[in-house]
């Protein structure tokens, strides 16, 4: 397995088109591998995810992917 992260964020900001904020500053990485994302109803999870694959473009920072996202 390699020690390159499969996902680095790098203060990810995501924004509503109302202005409502659903992450801010969002910073961290996630392997290769399963991962397990965990919250609150309303924390952002599926925010997340949908900014990694893609499908919203973040408001501000960066999403780096080491290779394919599944």
């Amino acid at each position: 397995m390699s020690a390159t992260p499969a996902i680095t964020l790098r203060d990810l900001t995501f924004e509503w088109p109302d202005g409502s904020v659903a992450l801010a500053g969002v910073s961290g990485t996630f392997g290769a591998g399963r991962t397990g994302l965990i919250g609150r109803n309303g924390a952002g999870k599926s925010t997340l995810l949908r900014l990694i694959a893609g499908e919203l473009p973040p408001t501000s920072g960066h999403i780096d992917t080491g290779g394919e996202v599944g």
